[in-house]
């Protein structure tokens, strides 16, 4: 199922939608994994792939800390709500096609 999921990311639109950052273009999309010791990430280990969510490369950029918040107006908090947010969005994307199932 994970490689479904990342997979599943081709020419997904965004679901982070960080405003002024994203860039909307599906193009870019990623399966992007959650970050912090909540998600079971740590030195040397990626989140498991069902806690992530669909981020356009700017989006993906920003929550991953690749491209500096100053500027955005926004706090580290903030865009962690929207990542979360678009996780929310991103899971009931799979679950509405399938790869994800509930039991």
């Amino acid at each position: 199922m994970s490689n479904r999921i990342t997979k599943s990311a081709r020419g997904k639109e965004c679901q982070v939608r960080i405003p002024h950052v994203c860039s909307h273009n599906p193009e870019t999309v990623v399966w992007a994994h959650a970050n912090g010791l909540a998600a079971g990430k740590g030195i040397g280990m990626k989140s498991p792939d069902a806690l992530g969510s669909y981020a356009c490369q700017k989006c993906h950029d920003l929550y991953d800390m690749r491209t500096p918040i100053s500027g955005t107006g926004l706090t580290h908090d903030q865009v962690k709500l929207y990542f979360y947010e678009g996780h929310l969005r991103s899971l009931k994307i799979l679950i509405d096609q399938g790869i994800l199932k509930l039991t």
